[in-house]
């Protein structure tokens, strides 16, 4: 983003000074965008800045608009292809690095394939005979997942009353132990039995209420085979990766075939992702949940829709006393006759009092009427930016009791799944919302009127820019306030203990007591890293910056500072705050990189959209020479086509062009080329393609499974035992 903002300095500067030519004292962020150029039917060029005819004896400091439009537009094609370039390098580096990690990290999934869709009454021992004579590799492990989640979810409520009884127990140790008798000691140890009894009539009950609801006949619905060593897994995964045909016709291998079953396998997740307790629920079931919460989060857009409507229709109403005509001749009269004229009406109060500082209006009693609704105002304008700052963290919230109602089997899935509807989400908050102001169906809506520019014209860019570069701003600290809280009250209890301890590393405060070492641990240990909530919020940020680009150029500066204080924020919680996260696997990562493609396309419609906005620029048709064939009474009545098919738009529209046709070519010849392999393997008898990048992936120093894990070399879980899972 900071090279994205260098490119597009020369705009920025361009539009701060605006038709004087010069910097305006009284500098505000609506100077940097196109609205600050004025309207084509008052201003047909602009100066250059810095340009002095008589200093330099340039014949012209001026520049037309329509000329200032294609370089804007030139301008803007070279940010793209940059930003293109830089994609296309990131998509190559993630593939490189994500064969490095692989061949230099041992996990448990490099041995481990996953299988689904098993005859119900399959065992771990018939498994692994089975896979131990089609690999010719030995298995060391072999794992089944039933329909049991009713008892899983019993037995994750058991634990919590488990552990509740540990550390009652616990706690009586310490009181038997202490070494100073205290006053009422033997009154807490009563209570704290009888608290152990009905503890342990809890956890009878849980035992009683969970024989209940075990199925008699449990189905095995999945099993994890774990094999001694990476070879066993890439030949069980290039055994059963055939091609399309014997797939799913008359040609599967009989030996591949598991009691009569076909089997799908699939490289198995980490253990430490899987969710074992959703596992049992379908495909279709999980379809209908996430439909249930995407109908929830989009209502909640549209009370966020409401709610900024009313602070904007609020807003206007309040202006509405500030945009009375002043009367004709009224600033060439006097001071003491403009403030007798507005003594007289006071709506009249702007004409004078805007043209003072605000510390010379507050001392003139006249102009308290407009301070006040300037500062409503203001103060209103903020407040809708707060607005959006607010529901997306309503999002955040609502995605993590979204992802839980959805049951995700694993993870991976969960969070990535996670990230991509809470980016939609915010996007639309905070980057779409100020498309709206003007479309009088959404107000009809809502239930409000209010005028509002729906074009990317002057007015525009006073109340639906300026709301946008007020949200992007609050946006540079707002995500990480609540992470900076945590951490200084994290560290601040930290201090207060190690400052009360003694010589013998005890603590001098008795009420402060940690009967297990657990307890202390938890006392110690962060809050988890939630990285796809900051994927989610960096793809917001690059893509609301990135969009409004060309009009506003600041966005990419202020996404760039976004950025910048995003990933040292997040490196040092993350080195000296969260705890260590799960094994994930890169789809995550994957998925922002496909996401930021599209920014290419959206950007550049969004630019030729801005662009072509008349008022600001009318821009030279194509097919006719002359600059202002559209006549300004004319403007606002000219289709979208029409305004598409001005000279200043080509660049973008070659650009987008190529752009768009570059991806499906590659798309396109990459599925042919797939096909026309696919065929020949058919004919040939040949298997499938997609383990191939398993094997260039494989370990660089081959180990056993069982080596592997005695020598704790293995990152994460080592096993897929449910029981050994730390939920």
């Amino acid at each position: 983003m900071a090279i994205l903002a260098i490119i597009h300095t020369p705009i920025l500067i361009m539009n701060a000074y605006g038709t004087s030519g010069s910097m305006d004292r009284s500098y505000s962020a609506i100077m940097t965008t196109f609205g600050n150029l004025g309207s084509a039917s008052l201003v047909d060029s602009v100066k250059i800045p810095g340009c002095d005819a008589n200093e330099f004896q340039f014949e012209h400091c001026e520049i037309d608009k329509n000329e200032l439009a294609l370089a804007y537009s030139w301008i803007d094609v070279i940010g793209t292809l940059f930003f293109i370039l830089a994609w296309l390098w990131l998509r190559e580096f993630e593939s490189k690095e994500e064969r490095v990690l692989n061949r230099n990290t041992v996990t448990a999934s490099d041995y481990t394939i996953r299988l689904k869709s098993i005859p119900s009454d399959t065992t771990e021992k018939e498994l692994a005979v089975h896979f131990a004579e089609v690999t010719g590799q030995a298995v060391a492990a072999v794992h089944l997942a039933f329909n049991n989640s009713k008892e899983i979810q019993m037995y994750i409520k058991r634990g919590l009353v488990m552990q509740q009884r540990y550390k009652c127990v616990q706690r009586i140790r310490y009181e038997k132990t202490v070494k100073d008798r205290q006053a009422g000691q033997r009154k807490r140890l009563r209570k704290l039995m009888r608290e152990r009894e009905d503890l342990t009539m809890a956890v009878r009950t849980k035992d009683e209420q969970r024989s209940k609801v075990i199925p008699q006949n449990q189905k095995a619905i999945e099993a994890y085979v774990t094999f001694e060593t990476e070879t066993g897994f890439i030949q069980a995964m290039m055994k059963y990766h055939l091609n399309w045909f014997r797939t799913y016709c008359c040609c599967y291998p009989e030996h591949l075939k598991f009691k009569g079953v076909r089997l799908s396998v699939e490289k198995a997740p980490e253990p430490s992702t899987i969710i074992w307790e959703n596992l049992e629920y379908s495909k279709s079931s999980r379809s209908i949940r996430k439909c249930l919460t995407t109908i929830i989060a989009l209502m909640a857009i549209l009370f966020s829709v409401a709610l900024t409507f009313l602070a904007r229709d609020y807003k206007s109403k309040v202006l509405i006393n500030a945009s009375k005509p002043c009367p004709e001749g009224f600033f060439d009269q006097s001071v003491e006759n403009q403030l007798g004229l507005i003594s007289d009406d006071i709506d009249l109060s702007h004409c004078y009092c805007s043209t003072l500082s605000a510390f010379d209006q507050w001392n003139i009693h006249q102009c308290h009427d407009n301070i006040q609704a300037q500062g409503k105002a203001t103060a209103m304008g903020y407040g809708a930016g707060f607005i959006v700052v607010f529901t997306n963290a309503f999002f955040t919230w609502l995605m993590d009791i979204a992802g839980v109602f959805e049951k995700h089997q694993s993870l991976d899935k969960m969070e990535t799944s996670n990230m991509v509807r809470v980016f939609l989400l915010k996007f639309v908050n905070m980057g779409c919302l100020v498309l709206l102001y003007g479309q009088k169906w959404l107000q009809k809506l809502v239930g409000i009127s209010f005028e509002d520019a729906s074009e990317f014209n002057v007015a525009w860019y006073a109340t639906g820019g300026t709301s946008l570069m007020i949200v992007m701003m609050l946006n540079i600290v707002s995500p990480h306030v609540g992470a900076f809280v945590s951490y200084f009250k994290h560290k601040a209890k930290i201090r207060r203990l190690e400052k009360s301890l003694t010589v013998d590393k005890e603590t001098n405060d008795k009420h402060r007591v940690w009967y297990t070492q657990e307890d202390l641990n938890d006392f110690y240990r962060g809050p988890p890293f939630k990285i796809h909530y900051r994927y989610s919020q960096v793809l917001v940020t690059i893509y609301i910056c990135w969009m409004y680009a060309v009009s506003m150029p600041i966005m990419p500066l202020l996404g760039a500072v976004s950025c910048f204080i995003s990933y040292w924020v997040d490196k040092y919680l993350f080195c000296n705050f969260y705890r260590t996260p799960p094994m994930y696997s890169d789809d995550m990562g994957k998925k922002s990189t496909k996401l930021l493609g599209y920014l290419v396309i959206v950007h550049l419609v969004m630019s030729m959209w801005m662009m072509g906005c008349e008022e600001i620029f009318v821009g030279e048709p194509i097919s006719d020479s002359d600059p202002y064939s559209t006549t300004f009474e004319e403007v606002g009545q000219t289709s979208f086509l029409d305004k598409l098919s001005k000279k200043h738009l080509v660049p973008l529209k070659v650009t987008l062009v190529m752009f768009i046709t570059g991806q499906l070519l590659s798309n396109i010849s990459s599925a042919f080329l797939r096909k026309i392999f696919g065929c020949l393997r058919c004919l040939t008898c040949a298997r499938s393609s997609k383990v191939k990048h398993l094997t260039s992936s494989m370990n660089t120093v081959q180990v056993d499974y069982s080596s592997a894990r005695d020598r704790e070399i293995i990152k994460g879980l080592a096993t897929y035992n449910i029981l050994q899972n730390p939920k």
